[in-house]
């Protein structure tokens, strides 16, 4: 695997994606940070993480799958970071649609960014934010929590980034072959709060209902009492921790 640390960077996935462009790029090449100025979430979300504190990183891969089982892909990787925790001996669970939880504390986040010809995903950049020896967080942020207030270990950032990214490009070797479904079902036993009675918001409207199921691409099916069940998409629906 190559690697290239860098001191600063606005963020690791810009990055990734600047050397993509310009070509030459080895598959599995994973760029890290002590520093992101600008570092991403989904749609116009934005990560905040201390100083060297954190582990936060880009994997490029060239996963050559159809654009419509793109979900597929964050399912494996959301996999593949439980795989890291349980290493660790935390039980983590994933949160629709990017998000690793302990319990109800937010731990880590993914953005996975796709280049697309065709009908076929060609090139990916997996940006991995998780929080590891961080141990104050500012208030604004609701729900953060980090593997050291868990654990109460201190770890070398380097040697979890290279870990964690062993992990990764293991399970999608893993994957690469295997159907759907045996994907699905691993996914669906992670999930947060499926099948649980929760609280969503969409739009002005705040309801109750159950998380069904996640569709390959990233559909989440939500039971209602009054109505069947509908799907939604990314910041389409909001699950509210209350």
């Amino acid at each position: 695997m190559e690697k290239i640390k860098l001191q600063t960077v606005n963020s690791t996935n810009n990055y990734a994606s600047g050397l993509l462009s310009g070509g030459m790029i080895k598959e599995e090449t994973v760029i890290y940070t002590g520093l992101q100025t600008k570092g991403k979430g989904l749609g116009t979300n934005t990560w905040y993480s201390e100083d060297c504190k954190n582990m936060l990183f880009s994997l490029i891969v060239f996963p050559e799958i159809k654009i419509e089982k793109h979900f597929v892909l964050s399912m494996i990787v959301s996999l593949a970071i439980c795989d890291y925790l349980d290493f660790k001996g935390v039980n983590a669970e994933i949160k629709w649609p990017n998000d690793i939880y302990l319990k109800n504390k937010k731990l880590a986040g993914i953005l996975i960014e796709n280049s697309i010809y065709g009908d076929t995903i060609k090139s990916s950049v997996i940006g991995v934010g998780l929080n590891l020896n961080q141990k104050v967080f500012p208030s604004v942020l609701p729900n953060p929590v980090s593997l050291t207030n868990v654990t109460s270990e201190i770890y070398n950032v380097d040697n979890e980034i290279e870990l964690i990214s062993n992990i990764i490009s293991g399970k999608l070797k893993e994957f690469k072959n295997k159907s759907f479904i045996s994907i699905h079902e691993q996914y669906l036993k992670r999930l947060y709060r499926l099948g649980d009675t929760s609280k969503f918001r969409t739009g002005d409207r705040i309801f109750s209902g159950q998380i069904k199921d996640v569709k390959k691409d990233g559909h989440i099916v939500i039971s209602e009492p009054e109505f069947e069940e509908k799907e939604y998409y990314f910041k389409e629906i909001e699950l509210l921790l209350v």
